[in-house]
């Protein structure tokens, strides 16, 4: 082999490096090339936090209605306030001098009743003339705050003034009255038992002039 001269095997192969340089970048890139498609074609990945959109929720049904006619409603009465009680007037005192009296009537079936009663406001007396009432040991008098009394009521309750112990079942006998008392309240006079409970007698005392205009309007009984 002669100085200068280039073997033909060295010849050849650096002839077809080239032709293999390009054979291997077009398989490289007929490799790649799908792979880099399919990554540009696939959709970007959704933006974290604040930046996503927001949706507005969908509007919520709206409520069902009631679809059916009401009822009529029947017309009440208008209501009326009650009237306005009048007070009663008050009543005038006493006269000083004044008289008031009354008979005695049974307080309870099958006892005994009998005499008056006559009240002097001037001198504070309580008079009782031919009183007859069953005897008995537990026997008071009474001044109660009643108009009329029952067959054997029980006044244990009943505002009154007891002016003592009946001093005896028959004849006349006067009792003290206390000067502040009023009349006009406690207008009935009561023999009271305190073991039966219940009055022997009671006397409505009513004064002397109102007394006299009843009996003038009594009518005769013929």
């Amino acid at each position: 082999m002669s100085v200068g001269t280039e073997p033909v095997e060295t010849r050849t192969s650096m002839r077809a490096f080239p032709f293999l340089a390009t054979v291997a970048v077009s398989a490289a890139v007929a490799f790649t090339g799908p792979a880099i498609a399919v990554a540009q074609e696939s959709p970007p990945p959704p933006v974290p936090g604040p930046q996503r959109p927001i949706v507005d929720p969908p509007p919520a049904d709206p409520a069902p209605t009631d679809k059916r006619r009401p009822r009529p409603v029947a017309p009440t009465a208008p209501t009326v306030p009650p009237p306005l009680l009048t007070p009663p007037a008050p009543q005038p005192p006493l006269p000083p001098t004044a008289v008031l009296e009354g008979g005695f009537r049974p307080g309870a079936p099958g006892e005994k009743a009998a005499g008056r009663a006559i009240a002097r406001l001037a001198t504070h007396e309580l008079r009782l003339e031919k009183l007859a009432v069953t005897p008995g040991r537990d026997l008071e008098l009474w001044l109660v705050a009643a108009d009329r009394l029952g067959n054997g009521e029980d006044l244990s309750d009943t505002k009154r003034v007891s002016l003592g112990r009946l001093k005896k079942a028959e004849g006349d006998q006067t009792y003290r009255m206390p000067p502040e008392i009023d009349l006009r309240v406690y207008r009935t006079l009561v023999v009271w038992s305190r073991r039966e409970r219940s009055a022997r007698a009671h006397a409505p005392l009513v004064l002397q002039a109102e007394q006299r205009t009843i009996k003038q309007k009594k009518p005769r009984v013929r």
